[in-house]
């Protein structure tokens, strides 16, 4: 038994691949912030000591959550 070609349209899978490299994009940016971010608080956190671990975390969590949730209301 021979396979059938799978005839697709061209704009649908061009739009398919740019929705795809779309979000690509997005995930790498929010993987780039999110390590900048740790490498920010751990800066701060070796420079504060340990006596600052909870605020530094809890502070470095707050930005990236707040700047990952001002770009899903797009």
């Amino acid at each position: 038994m021979t396979k059938k070609p799978h005839v697709t349209d061209g704009s649908t899978d061009l739009e398919s691949r740019a929705a795809t490299r779309a979000a690509l994009a997005e995930r790498t940016l929010d993987f780039v912030a999110l390590v900048s971010l740790l490498a920010v608080v751990t800066t701060v956190f070796l420079l504060a000591g340990p006596q600052a671990f909870a605020t530094v975390t809890s502070v470095g969590t707050a930005l990236f959550a707040a700047w990952r949730g001002h770009r899903r209301q797009r």
